[in-house]
């Protein structure tokens, strides 16, 4: 039996989404970016930002170093993931495939469980920071509810 350094890595994969939620009023839309860890369910990571590459950088610049090598990436069609991701480690899915099923069932789950990001809502956050604190809280509490 060889020592444990000696193995090899495993490849774990990630799905990486995005929503969009506001702050006050609709116009003014937040992006919620999501990775999600496939095996355990488990949200990685997250930034809130708008729906370009510099918030895609920051949800990469946020995912745990060991998430950096040895990792699929399952994403969307969103331009924004071709210019962040490493090439040979991303995974593309159309619409309706399956490839990030995950994410997407953690998106309406997180809708759920979260009253700012529901869009059709009477209850929304006045200030950015206020809706990053809710956001948090309920992140928070899903990741601890997968033991």
């Amino acid at each position: 039996m060889r020592p444990k350094k000696d193995q090899k890595k495993e490849w774990e994969a990630l799905e990486l989404d995005e929503m969009w939620t506001f702050v006050g009023r609709k116009k003014r839309k937040v992006w919620l970016w999501l990775a999600v860890e496939r095996a355990s369910r488990r949200i990685v990571a997250w930034v809130l930002g708008r729906r370009d590459a510099a918030t895609a950088r920051r949800l990469w610049l946020a995912l745990p170093p060991r998430y950096h090598r040895h990792c699929w990436y399952f994403t969307d069609l969103w331009e924004a993931y071709v210019e962040v991701l490493p090439r040979w480690h991303h995974r593309r899915c159309p619409k309706g495939s399956g490839g990030t099923s995950i994410v997407e069932a953690i998106n309406c789950s997180l809708r759920q469980r979260c009253g700012v990001l529901v869009r059709k809502s009477c209850s929304f956050s006045k200030s950015l920071s206020m809706h990053t604190a809710r956001i948090k809280i309920v992140i928070d509490r899903y990741n601890t509810t997968l033991n």
